[in-house]
């Protein structure tokens, strides 16, 4: 299957990548040359790479290379620090588009269209995610973050079925 995301220009890559920066710092944590590597190439995509395409594509963009198990273990903690959301659809990965390069939202929504495979993040919507959070805590339930994939159609898609 094909997925195609929309990518960030340059100018939001470079911001993305100093707020990404700054947040691994605040957490005590080091945004290495690789995982920056990484992230660069997820935010330069126009498609979500799985492992393999990224240890590839990293591999050509470098004269270090890296194994996919490195590929795997930046992938763990750019996902961990919210800079990067797995599909678990396709298993591949996509940059989180989030301009301030600091994913804050406690719910991930990706839209996965059925007929393109065209991929969207959105974020409107925290709110409903606060009124989630709370009929899930209280089951006793305690979510963390939380990823969720709808499936669906994308407006030129369905524009042509509409036809």
């Amino acid at each position: 299957m094909n997925y195609v995301v929309i990518a960030v220009n340059k100018t939001q890559r470079n911001f993305i990548l100093k707020q990404a920066q700054a947040k691994c710092q605040s957490l005590g944590l080091r945004l290495t040359e690789k995982r920056q590597g990484v992230l660069e190439i997820l935010l330069q995509t126009v498609e979500p790479l799985s492992a393999y395409e990224l240890t590839d594509k990293y591999n050509k963009s470098t004269n270090s290379p890296i194994l996919a198990m490195s590929v795997y273990r930046i992938l763990e903690f750019l996902e961990s620090v919210n800079l990067a959301h797995r599909i678990h659809s396709a298993n591949k990965y996509i940059a989180c588009k989030s301009l301030d390069g600091a994913c804050h939202h406690h719910l991930s929504v990706i839209l996965v269209c059925k007929s393109c495979h065209q991929i969207e993040e959105i974020d409107s919507v925290q709110e409903a995610a606060k009124h989630l959070f709370k009929a899930v805590e209280s089951t006793g339930f305690s979510a963390a973050n939380a990823r969720l994939e709808l499936p669906g159609l994308c407006n030129l898609c369905k524009a042509k079925l509409d036809k």
